[in-house]
């Protein structure tokens, strides 16, 4: 249930970016749902090897470089989603970056406000070990 509310707060995340970032455009929201699977798939397969690829730079800047290979990845979605003729496209680079940050942030607080966090252990000191002789 968890997955796929995930994934449809990544669609809707991606409605929000289309509405905000300029190059970018979407069709029907059902388009937009399969977008939030293929992207779910570029960044598992995709995203992770460029991650791995890239490490230095990603540790020299602290993390942000990962930005920019989220962008390239969101712009590949774009153009592979395009060839599928899914009605979702991506201008450039800088719509990518953009609309990768957008959609991102947008699905980040919804999974925030409506997903439940695991339970927690309750708080107190840890129980006691009796040690048997």
């Amino acid at each position: 249930m968890t997955t796929l509310l995930r994934f449809l707060f990544s669609a809707i995340g991606l409605l929000v970016a289309c509405s905000f970032v300029p190059g970018l455009g979407h069709g029907t929201f059902l388009d937009l749902l399969i977008v939030a699977v293929i992207l779910a798939a570029l960044n598992t397969t995709v995203g992770t090897f460029l991650k791995l690829i890239a490490l230095v730079p990603m540790a020299c800047s602290l993390g942000c470089f990962s930005l920019v290979i989220n962008g390239l990845v969101f712009w590949l979605a774009g153009t592979l989603s395009a060839k599928l003729g899914l009605n979702f496209t991506v201008s450039g680079f800088w719509a990518g970056f953009f609309g990768a940050l957008v959609s991102s942030l947008i699905a980040s607080i919804l999974g925030a406000i409506f997903i439940p966090k695991d339970r927690q252990r309750p708080q107190g000191p840890p129980p006691r070990i009796k040690v048997v002789n």
